[in-house]
């Protein structure tokens, strides 16, 4: 039995959990709080294509403050800078691990531009909503709410 090498970060602001296996080009990004542990480990590893075909945004509610949102976006990382610019005209800091790039900021979700190799795509995060309504989303824990994660995927296009 082949144990597969995983290198894993955790972004400090929304607490996701970023996987890559460099061996045979797979990752996953899932929550990292103790809540969700049980439902990250079931999350399917994605394989990365080596394009630029979609960018993915996601919020949620942060960990330690359930009254504040955070937000990240993600795609696959190809050697081209990739800019972010939010609908404020800000530019955060993009990160590059494995062969993804990723960014995140504390906040409301905001509409975000991505641009990278002559593409671009629109993030249109989903409107923000009562923890409730979040619970629809991609992970919730029925006990705490502090769980809460919805991804937006959007595809890129010719600038």
């Amino acid at each position: 039995m082949t144990v597969m090498q995983c290198e894993e970060m955790v972004l400090p602001l929304s607490g996701l959990r970023v996987e890559w296996r460099p061996t045979d080009e797979h990752f996953r990004i899932s929550p990292s709080d103790d809540a969700a542990e049980a439902i990250a480990g079931t999350q399917p590893w994605r394989t990365w294509l080596g394009h630029n075909a979609m960018a993915v945004g996601a919020s949620g509610v942060l960990p330690r403050d359930p009254e504040t949102t955070w937000w990240a976006v993600w795609g696959e990382y190809t050697g081209s800078d990739v800019q972010i610019t939010l609908d404020d005209r800000t530019r955060p800091r993009v990160e590059v691990f494995g062969n993804l790039w990723i960014s995140e900021g504390r906040g409301p979700e905001r509409e975000a531009t991505v641009e990278t190799a002559g593409r671009r795509a629109e993030i249109k995060f989903a409107p923000a909503a009562s923890l409730s309504q979040r619970r629809a989303g991609r992970f919730a824990d029925s006990s705490t709410g502090t769980s809460s994660y919805i991804e937006t995927p959007a595809a890129f296009h010719e600038s």
